[in-house]
Order: C-alpha cells, then structure tokens, then sequence
C-alpha cells in the first residue's frame, strides 16, 4: 500500500507536465487563431450591428436594420441570384469537364505526367494574366473567338458587353483556368479504383458507357461530392474574375456577393453594411460546408 500511495504523486506530476507541454504546444496557434481569426469574425459581425462609416467617428447603434435593409433590395437579390449563377455553373461545367478528361487520362500511363502538367498549367497562372489573355479572346473586333465565328458564317458575339453573355463568357474563363486541379484530384481517386473491378466486369461482358455507369460513377462519387461542394463554396468566393473583366456589369449582371462587398466596403466606405453582406456569404459557405460533411458519411450504393 506504501509503494502505491508514493506512486500516485509521480504519475499525477507526469501528468501535469503533459498537460503544460501540450498547452505550451498549442498556445501559439490558439494565440494565432484568436489575434488573427476569431477578433476579426466577432468585431466584423459587431461593425454589421452599427451604421459604420469608416470616416465617421461616431458610430450608430442599428441593430438588425442592415440585414433588413439587404433583405428588400432588389439589387442585393440579383446579386445573390449572379453568385449563385457563378457557382454552380462553374462547378457543374468544370466537374463534368473534369470528370471526362479524367477518363481519358487513366488508361495513359507513359507521358501521363506530361499530360497532367499541361492540363495543370492554367491554375499556376495568375488570375490577372488569364483574365488578360481572355479579354483578348473576348475582343468583340479582334478576338480570336470572334474571328473563328465570322470564319464559320457566324455572326459576332459581344462576349463581355452582353447582359445575357457576360456571365458565361467568365463561367468558361473560369472552368478554364480551374479545370486542370478538379482533373488531378478525379484522376487520383479513378487510380484508387481496384483493377479487379474492371476485369470481373469485362469478365461479364460490360463495357463503354456499362463500366462507367455502375463501377466508375459509384465508387467516384465521394470524391465527386468533394470536388463538387468545394467547387461552390469556392464559387461563392469569386471576385478577381469579374473584378478585372466586367467590373460587375454590364449593368450589374456579373455583380457577385465580394465584388457587392467590396464596393461598399472601399469605394462607398460602408463597412456596417459590407460587413452585414459578408455575413450573408459566410452563412451560405457554412450551409454548404454542413452539406459536404452530411455526403462525406452517407455510404453510396447504386
């Protein structure tokens, strides 16, 4: 009993030193998280609760009114209406898009690095320097899009300076540029598939569209789930794509939810109501977010 009674102060001081090891550990990056996250979330959702004016120096108490007030503006609508737009047509075209070069690739397995770093090339440009590129392209007089459409018999088209193809022509500069990273994590999760798979299939006289349809497709379609959420929250987030090709218009039909807080933010300097928007996008972010953790547990079976 003496020798059990002397151990206890040992193993209670053992744990004291791990709990102060692990809590010297940790205490950087909570200090970190809360300097550099958490103050600056709690004081923007503060900032959305006042008429904040960032040259004012009294700052009026308004409660809820900035949500209201975003909630019976016909232009914030268009705006959420745009960013969704955005969102999901870019997610639906570049997953699709990624999805079949993906299929074109996992057979090739000499020069498949090449092919992936060619496919891969556009997500290491800058935004800017694509965004260039592509006005270029969207040139109503001399762009080569243009120019392949008067060759075809085929009239113009006001790619940029059109309400109806303005969001579009950013959708597809956008799949562009994003395309080759959805490519890569598809084309990982393909060479993950047992090759057993394929071959009881083929066994059984599947193939084509057959082996697609009930091997590929179902043992994808977690990482498809990823891809997909990640691509939205990601969409909901654009702003250097329409920032550098349309400023928003024309008239305001490729405005998105950070260009909206942007403009109030920085050029209007009303951060009350910007803040009030960014709380808005983080409460969609977040929805999507609780929607990829709800596809990551359900067990797919077709």
């Amino acid at each position: 009993m003496a020798h059990i009674a002397s151990s206890r102060p040992k193993r209670s001081g053992i744990r004291r030193a791990e709990r102060r090891f692990i809590a010297m550990v940790l205490a950087p990056t909570l200090l970190f998280y809360a300097v550099f996250r958490f103050y600056p979330v709690g004081y923007a959702f503060y900032m959305s609760l006042h008429d904040w004016r960032l040259l004012r120096a009294d700052q009026v108490f308004a409660g809820l009114d900035n949500y209201r007030m975003l909630l019976a503006d016909p232009l914030f609508h268009q705006v959420v209406r745009n960013t969704f737009y955005f969102a999901f047509g870019t997610t639906l075209l570049g997953t699709a898009s990624a999805l079949a070069l993906a299929i074109l690739l996992n057979p090739i397995r000499q020069g498949s690095t090449l092919y992936r770093l060619i496919f891969f090339l556009p997500v290491m440009t800058s935004t800017i320097a694509s965004a260039t590129i592509w006005l270029w392209l969207y040139q109503t007089r001399f762009g080569l899009l243009n120019h392949l459409l008067v060759m075809a018999g085929l009239p113009r088209v006001p790619w940029l300076q059109s309400a109806t193809w303005a969001m579009p022509s950013i959708i597809i500069m956008s799949v562009w540029a994003g395309v080759g990273f959805t490519t890569i994590i598809l084309l990982s999760g393909l060479r993950g598939i047992p090759a057993a798979y394929y071959e009881a299939a083929a066994i059984d006289g599947a193939a084509g569209w057959k082996v697609v349809r009930h091997i590929t497709l179902p043992l994808l379609t977690p990482v498809l789930a990823f891809v997909t959420i990640t691509g939205l929250i990601g969409g909901f987030n654009v702003f250097q794509q329409v920032f550098l090709m349309t400023r928003g218009g024309p008239y305001n039909s490729t405005r998105t939810i950070s260009l909206h807080i942007y403009d109030y933010a920085f050029q209007r300097l009303w951060m009350g109501t910007a803040a009030s928007m960014a709380f808005v996008m983080f409460a969609m972010v977040i929805m999507m977010t609780l929607v990829q953790m709800y596809l990551q547990r359900i067990d797919w079976e077709f």
